[in-house]
């Protein structure tokens, strides 16, 4: 005998007694289980230890016979359990239900009852309760032995297991599969706060039913979550039956880990193939060479006819953000708005390109402008804090103009990293200013210049705030309330940090000299731009 127990509702909520009903004293299914035994006769309940379940055959009590009050008057004296019998066709007196709830003992009508095959069933999980939980374990291990193929499986397979619902949800609270109820109740219950945990731990959060279990999904078992499995705690999972169930949660947990670290192999090899490839043809857009031709065109990719290049990048990051899975997110979103595209990996962002057959088809960037700006804006959306930024180049014909207009993506790119606004999309016109201001940006020692320039503000604010609001206050052409509204503060507190910037500044902003090259230099002074290739 074990020191842990286990009452008669985790008993029945085992699903070991099928087709039962709770007749009365549904209170008392709480009470702890001691032994589980047959009755013969009525009179000899008295004799049973406390804490004991009865199970009468027909022939020995049914539930319309007389003796049932006796019965549970008797069982309530002796500090039974629960008393299990079987129905009949008649209705279980009113009196009789109510002397179960008066006196908390629960009364179990069963359709068929054989009282040797119950107690055989119950007896195992009354002497060591654990075995309950033991069950669930070995369940898990036997569906979770393989990776699940995505996470709808991994949520219906979990479910199933446990006998209650589930849910998937990403690091940042999104719901991803599963049951959408049990993530509206982590919504109102559980903070961001504990989801954003970077050493995450597997929680239980009370709710105004039975409680949630959420385990992180960890990918790097030193890192973050990549997802959280939110699970309804099951009711028989109480006391010594609870660690049970949160190690089976924790092995589907491990195993739809392994799926996404394969997946995110899968999916690096990809890229890599994709970057190999155009490598492969701006290094020899004269001669690609036929194995060249063929993986380009098994992916989609057309070598002829004027091509038009875009460079998406990343501004600004949260920590929970994947820029891993950003790719395929950003192809989708493109995809929805018409626009079907092979996305490359590079160092500084993802690359594509569109192709058209003719120049004039080319010719106005306009509505690839807009769709590009209403893509980056959906997953902004879908990610609060992640900033993105785009480069558009100008069109070229042939496997010549791929290069040509991929360099001019990049340059556009960093003009629109150094505009300080939300989904920003650069064009780069051959005869334009942008082709200045990019050749400015891209020169080091004129970005060492804006560095020296600005480095008082970076001494004395390392986070970078003081650049952020002169960038934006120049932007706004100097108006105070309209940079507030950018940065989301006050007008007066964009007027005090422009006197703290007049006071460090080694340059004049009324001048306009001065007030230019302060300008430029804030655009240029967070932005990287070396040559991948």
């Amino acid at each position: 005998m074990t020191s842990a127990t286990v009452t008669l509702g985790q008993l029945l909520e085992l699903d070991l007694l099928k087709h039962y009903e709770v007749l009365g004293g549904e209170a008392g299914l709480q009470r702890p289980v001691r032994v589980v035994v047959t009755g013969s006769t009525v009179h000899e309940i008295s004799e049973l230890a406390p804490g004991s379940i009865v199970v009468f055959g027909r022939e020995q009590l049914a539930l319309d016979d007389l003796a049932v009050d006796l019965a549970i008057r008797l069982a309530g004296s002796a500090g039974l359990s629960g008393i299990i019998a079987a129905r009949s066709t008649r209705q279980v007196p009113f009196v009789t239900r109510r002397l179960a709830d008066r006196l908390a003992l629960p009364l179990i009508g069963v359709e068929d009852v054989a009282p040797a095959g119950i107690v055989a069933a119950f007896d195992p999980y009354v002497r060591a309760p654990e075995i309950a939980g033991l069950r669930v374990l070995g369940d898990a291990a036997r569906r979770f032995q393989r990776p699940p193929a995505n996470a709808n499986a991994l949520t219906s397979l979990l479910a199933a297991t446990l006998g209650e619902p589930v849910a998937l949800l990403d690091a940042e609270s999104r719901f991803v599969a599963g049951d959408p109820a049990v993530h509206a109740l982590l919504d109102v219950h559980a903070s961001a706060e504990e989801l954003g945990d970077p050493h995450p731990v597997a929680l239980t959060v009370e709710t105004d039913g039975d409680g949630l279990l959420l385990q992180p999904v960890q990918v790097d078992p030193a890192g973050p979550a990549a997802y959280w499995i939110a699970v309804r705690r099951p009711r028989f999972a109480s006391g010594g039956l609870l660690e049970p169930v949160r190690r089976a949660v924790a092995i589907a947990a491990l195993s739809f880990a392994v799926h996404v670290a394969g997946e995110a192999v899968r999916v690096e090899r990809e890229h890599r193939r994709r970057s190999l490839l155009l490598n492969e043809i701006l290094e020899q857009p004269d001669d690609p060479g036929r194995r060249t031709v063929e993986r380009a065109t098994a992916l989609g990719w057309r070598l002829a006819g004027w091509h038009t290049a875009v460079q998406v990048q990343v501004s600004a990051a949260p920590a929970t953000v994947r820029l891993s899975a950003l790719g395929a997110e950003l192809e989708e979103q493109l995809a929805e708005r018409g626009v079907r595209a092979t996305l490359v990996e590079r160092a500084e962002g993802w690359v594509f390109w569109s192709t058209t057959e003719a120049q004039a088809d080319a010719a106005d960037p306009g509505p690839l402008t807009e769709r590009l700006i209403s893509t980056l804006a959906a997953v902004e959306a879908e990610h609060p804090g992640l900033r993105l930024c785009a480069g558009i180049g100008g069109a070229h014909v042939g496997t010549p103009g791929i290069g040509r207009s991929v360099d001019q993506a990049r340059q556009a790119a960093l003009l629109a990293r150094t505009t300080y606004r939300a989904t920003a999309v650069e064009h780069i016109d051959a005869v334009s200013t942008r082709r200045l201001l990019a050749g400015w940006y891209g020169s080091a020692p004129l970005r060492s210049a804006a560095a020296a320039l600005l480095a008082p503000l970076d001494e004395a604010d390392p986070s970078g705030e003081l650049v952020r609001t002169l960038r934006c206050y120049l932007d706004c052409q100097s108006s105070a309330k309209a940079a507030g509204v950018v940065l989301g503060v006050h007008r007066n507190t964009v007027m005090q940090r422009m006197e703290r910037i007049g006071e460090l500044l080694p340059a004049h902003l009324d001048d306009p000299d001065d007030r230019l090259a302060v300008h430029l230099a804030t655009r240029a002074v967070d932005v990287e731009w070396d040559d991948p290739r």
